[in-house]
């Protein structure tokens, strides 16, 4: 029987610590401490102008005026537009973390644990605000393949990771057979979403409801345990 390696430790190359995306943008110095509610609110300007404009169109005094603060109140948390579009990409990866936690994919069968981890997953790229924030950075990081590097491993990256994780689990468990436990992973994603992301992206399909995916992940979890079945 093969071991599998902890496949986050496989991925060290690829993740990187959160003060260096969003916390370590931010430029300290003396005086009064910051305000987080002031973080808070530039931060939530900040994603409505990048998902409203795109990276390229939005700006520090738009920026600002969104948030109800001064241009200077920006630069003082933020020197740059760069820095602040990673923060701000940042806190929605740190969303999507906080939403797997919240989720009880650790207890079950491996049948039920991974139809939970699939509904969640799919649930946060397939909806709106995710799919918007999809096509910005898709467009907008074209040229700067050091921050598509980052924000992968900040976001899809992690998820691969953790699914792979427990796949390893279940192969090291002799529940199934896989080869490789990253691409087991993306054996497994591939038959959860088939074609929905082109579906959405040439509008083809509305949103998916909750139901459907669920449905959607049911399907293709029941398909893949078969594929791997060590019987």
């Amino acid at each position: 029987m093969i071991v599998y390696d902890h496949v986050h430790e496989r991925n060290r190359s690829l993740s990187m610590p959160a003060k260096d995306l969003g916390e370590g943008a931010r430029v300290r110095s003396g005086g009064r401490p910051p305000d987080p509610a002031k973080d808070e609110a530039i931060l939530d300007g900040a994603r409505a102008s990048f998902f409203e404009r795109g990276f390229a169109a939005a700006t520090m005094e738009d920026v600002a005026a969104r948030a109800g603060v001064s241009k200077v109140t920006v630069y003082k948390r933020f020197p740059d537009k760069e820095s602040l579009f990673e923060a701000t990409v940042r806190r929605e990866m740190q969303r999507m973390e906080e939403a797997f936690h919240a989720w009880p994919y650790t207890d079950g069968s491996l049948a039920e644990r991974l139809n939970a981890y699939g509904s969640i997953l799919l649930r946060f790229l397939y909806s709106t605000e995710h799919m918007l924030l999809d096509r910005m950075l898709a467009h907008d990081l074209e040229h700067s393949p050091e921050m598509a590097r980052r924000f992968f491993a900040a976001g899809p990256g992690a998820c691969r990771a953790r699914l792979a994780d427990m796949l390893a689990e279940a192969a090291n468990a002799g529940e199934i057979v896989i080869d490789d436990p990253l691409l087991a992973a993306g054996d497994i994603f591939a038959l959860w979403s088939g074609f929905m992301h082109k579906e959405l992206e040439f509008r083809i399909s509305p949103p998916f409801a909750g139901e459907e995916i669920d449905a959607r992940v049911r399907r293709g979890t029941g398909l893949y345990l078969k594929a791997v079945d060590p019987d």
